[in-house]
């Protein structure tokens, strides 16, 4: 789950529980204030009531007097129930009577205020044992609830609906920013390119000092990689000079198998060289692009050592695409990785065939060298380090595969290193075309 999602469910129960909070205690505070205006209507009752109280002269019972309730009851409400009641149970009632058994119910109450079976009551004593309960239906205060009820869980849902459409849409906002530094340093781990820096925003907050805090990380990754190719450039140029002196000294002297053997280990030296004055330029971004067909080069590279590929009794086939494949890119590069590939074609396969195949795929030109040779053993993500070698390697810098990734990739392409399900390797590379 995406930290934009979880910032927007997280702000949605935030509003939803916001919501039903306040939800509940206004409903809690309705309530009680309905509650408070029925209770001043049942102390208005009670005390209006209250006169009604004695007894009948006939019977000499205490009960609530007939004549005088003709003056009073038009002063009460018409929802109103008088209840006398005492130890013997209800003694006599007036106004809106329930049916006997819930008034009996509600003659259980005595003095104070009461909640009871559906009714708010208030009591008071009017004489030894005997109470007046004045009475009323909590109808009103109840359909009060229900429509506050109805409303809150309308509202509710509501609420949590608006407030995760609202809360992506700001997070979204919010965290862009974030967003494109996060791509931004995607991209240059991806290209390698450790001299550019992530743009710092002109606000100093949390997302400036991340950038900051990442270039700085750069600058000193820059240094360490700096001082690196320095030393490989530098311990090349001061190879080459006497390497050249002494293959030219080797030249003038006499043929012999061990000046043949000199000769040999002196030039695969001054090949390494090269190769690291190369591999350092690419890495140091100092290649020069320019428009060159894919196809051609691989044609001349694969005929120029197509000699070699002889002498040792391999195949070497091509398939080429039927229109030129056009791509940017620095020639002396190029062909220096695409020589790699097919001299390490040449040394991995003992016997049989190697192929150079190119095509476009979409927007890319795409190069393959294949081989009918072990294949790739072990993992193929270190293939394209400096001085890896593999299990079957004899001989050779292990420099062959890491400049043609770091050749590739200042080109803004991939490379990939696979088994060949007949058998063998596939090594290539794809480049932007252009």
């Amino acid at each position: 789950m995406s930290l934009r999602l979880r910032l927007t469910l997280f702000s949605a129960l935030l509003v939803g529980l916001v919501v039903g909070a306040a939800g509940l205690w206004l409903r809690v505070g309705l309530e009680q204030r309905l509650l408070a205006g029925l209770d001043r209507e049942l102390s208005r009752a009670l005390s209006l009531a209250r006169p009604l109280v004695g007894r009948d002269p006939l019977e000499g019972d205490v009960r609530l007097l007939p004549d005088q309730s003709l003056e009073v009851l038009p002063r009460l409400l018409p929802e109103l129930t008088l209840i006398l009641t005492g130890s013997g149970g209800v003694q006599d009632a007036l106004g809106r009577l329930p049916e006997p058994s819930l008034l009996r119910r509600l003659a259980q109450a005595r003095e104070g205020y009461f909640t009871l079976e559906g009714h708010r009551l208030l009591g008071a004593p009017v004489g030894p044992g005997l109470y007046l309960l004045a009475a009323l239906p909590l109808t009103s205060v109840n359909e009060a609830l229900r429509s506050l009820d109805s409303l809150l869980w309308l509202l509710l849902p509501g609420a949590v609906l608006l407030a995760f459409g609202l809360g992506y849409l700001l997070n979204t906002r919010a965290l862009a920013p974030a967003d494109r530094l996060t791509r931004s340093a995607l991209r240059l781990a991806e290209q390698h390119n450790w001299q550019a820096r992530l743009p710092e925003p002109k606000s100093h907050d949390e997302l400036w000092r991340l950038s900051r805090a990442v270039n700085r990380l750069l600058e000193a990754l820059q240094t360490v990689i700096e001082r690196e190719r320095r030393f490989s450039q530098d311990a090349s140029h001061a190879l080459r000079t006497p390497l050249t002196v002494l293959l030219g000294r080797l030249e003038q002297m006499p043929p012999s198998p061990p000046v043949q053997e000199a000769r040999r280990g002196a030039e695969d030296l001054r090949e390494l060289v090269e190769k690291l004055l190369l591999l350092s330029r690419a890495e140091a971004g100092g290649l020069r692009p320019e428009p060159l067909e894919l196809d051609a080069l691989a044609f001349d590279s694969a005929e120029g050592l197509r000699p070699l590929f002889e002498r040792k009794g391999l195949a070497l086939t091509l398939e080429l695409p039927p229109e030129p494949l056009r791509v940017q890119a620095d020639p002396t590069a190029l062909r220096a990785a695409l020589q790699a590939l097919l001299e390490n074609a040449l040394k991995f396969t003992p016997a049989g065939r190697v192929g150079v195949r190119v095509w476009r795929e979409g927007s890319l030109g795409c190069l393959e060298v294949w081989d009918t040779g072990p294949g790739v053993q072990g993992p193929t993500e270190g293939l394209f380090e400096r001085f890896r070698q593999g299990p079957h390697a004899s001989e050779g810098s292990g420099l062959g595969l890491a400049l043609v990734a770091a050749v590739v990739r200042w080109h803004g392409g991939r490379v990939w290193a696979q088994n060949r399900a007949e058998g063998g390797a596939r090594v290539g590379f794809a480049l932007p075309l252009g």
